[in-house]
């Protein structure tokens, strides 16, 4: 039988996924699993300024699991934080669309202009509608690249030097005693002798002058 994926695996793979789709590419355990830590990362969303043990007696509460298994949810829940943070800031941008524009409603109402006037201005600024469209970049969608600074030559294919800092002193050292003159080089005026390489671009010797 093949290895089954882990909880997270499966989330990162079908989160999204209708029930029926789960319920056919995975066992029953997995299945319902993923369908609980979808239900309590949007429930999370909505309530972020809810604490841990807060989210616990609501797993514990609405399915019964132990408290062992609500934490490993929770676990599992943060990890899909950076995975669905995109999604997860178009949530927000929508949730608040629907607060402001509530607002400006309420404040028509009561014919609070100066409400309605800043809450449009909110409006406008959060939904970037006050820039040209080709200065409105994407920047939430911009994906940070995973990059690392190393001195490890490993990572491109090569067998390192063992000591190697060791390795460039003695290799000095002996290069230094067989060909002394390459520590200390002076300059020299180059001369590319222009006017034989370039003849057709070379000043007319007996060219007159020009007043």
């Amino acid at each position: 039988m093949a290895n089954l994926p882990s909880p997270l695996e499966a989330c990162k793979a079908d989160l999204l996924a209708s029930d029926d789709e789960l319920l056919q590419k995975y066992p029953l355990a997995i299945a319902e699993r993923v369908m609980r830590l979808r239900e309590m990362y949007n429930y999370w969303l909505s309530n972020p300024s809810m604490k841990d043990r807060q989210l616990r007696d609501a797993i514990m509460s609405r399915y019964e699991v132990s408290q062992s298994t609500a934490y490993a949810d929770i676990n599992i829940i943060h990890q899909l934080v950076p995975l669905l943070s995109p999604k997860s800031r178009e949530f927000h941008r929508t949730r608040y669309n629907e607060m402001i524009l509530e607002t400006y409603a309420m404040a028509k109402a009561r014919k609070d202009t100066k409400t309605m006037e800043r809450a449009a201005t909110s409006y406008a600024k959060q939904n970037r509608i006050n820039l040209e469209d080709e200065m409105a970049m994407p920047y939430d969608e911009i994906v940070i690249q995973p990059f690392c600074a190393t001195l490890d030559v490993r990572v491109l294919g090569l067998k390192p030097i063992p000591d190697v800092y060791n390795h460039i002193a003695k290799l000095t050292k002996e290069l230094s005693r067989d060909f002394v003159d390459i520590q200390d080089v002076e300059y020299e005026e180059v001369d590319l002798e222009e006017d034989k390489l370039f003849p057709d671009k070379a000043p007319e010797i007996n060219a007159p002058d020009e007043p």
